[in-house]
């Protein structure tokens, strides 16, 4: 794993603490798994906060549940779709997510087992 790479997990793990949600810890997992790759860490150190994700999905379930009359404070969407959107909005594309991540002059000794 790279420095961007251990900064970039570091930076989403400590806003998704901060929060103390668990939506928040949700998506923080979703990203520090996906972050493999140096292009990736770039866009996630790229200064875009969480929180704002977060927020966003979370007034947009509110709305939708009032929309829908169904007397539940919050509706929300299937995973998949939440983890497409925190993709989209730190612009993490599909490319990006198949780079291949630069050697990090590491050797692993579980490869040798």
């Amino acid at each position: 794993m790279s420095m961007k790479q251990d900064q970039a997990i570091a930076k989403i793990t400590s806003e998704a603490m901060e929060m103390k949600n668990n939506f928040a810890i949700f998506i923080e997992e979703h990203l520090t798994g996906i972050c493999t790759n140096d292009k990736v860490a770039e866009k996630l150190l790229a200064g875009k906060p969480l929180k704002e994700f977060c927020k966003r999905c979370e007034a947009e379930a509110r709305e939708k549940a009032r929309a829908q009359g169904s007397g539940f404070q919050i509706a929300g969407l299937p995973d998949q779709e939440y983890f497409d959107r925190v993709e989209a909005f730190y612009g993490i594309t599909a490319e990006d997510l198949t780079a291949v991540a630069a050697p990090s002059g590491v050797i692993d000794i579980m490869s040798f087992l």
